[in-house]
């Protein structure tokens, strides 16, 4: 019997795996993921919340590389601009349902943008200053 071609959403393994548990997920549900993750790889709590926070920073990195590429940014200036932010915390709140995936870009391409024309990251000092 080939089995080759009967593959279930439980079989897939890796980002295909992923991609599918987050089709149409509302971000209350990112936390849920976590259970299905520790199930898919048969993995503890722990390792499930950064496997799915390593999932989102990919996802962040490429969606944010993107947007700098089609303003002109070049690959060397963005990884250098990239090192400034504090990119894996906005990957783990958008995998803990804290932050969408869109507004963690929009905010890591502000401080990219920032960063490109003062000479340091400042982006995150407002919200530093209005509830510190």
């Amino acid at each position: 019997m080939d089995n080759s071609h009967n593959h279930s959403k439980s079989q897939q393994r890796g980002r295909i795996a992923l991609d599918l548990e987050h089709e149409n997920i509302l971000e209350e549900d990112e936390r849920r993921i976590d259970i299905k993750i520790c199930i898919l790889y048969g993995v503890e709590a722990e390792e499930a919340k950064e496997i799915h926070a390593n999932y989102h920073s990919d996802r962040l990195y490429f969606l944010l590389r993107d947007r700098a590429r089609k303003h002109g940014m070049t690959e060397s200036t963005f990884l250098e601009k990239l090192e400034s932010l504090n990119f894996y915390s906005y990957a783990y709140m958008v995998s803990r349902g804290q932050l969408m995936e869109m507004a963690a870009v929009d905010i890591l391409y502000k401080g990219l943008c920032n960063s490109e024309n003062n000479g340091r990251n400042n982006f995150d000092d407002r919200y530093i200053s209005f509830y510190g």
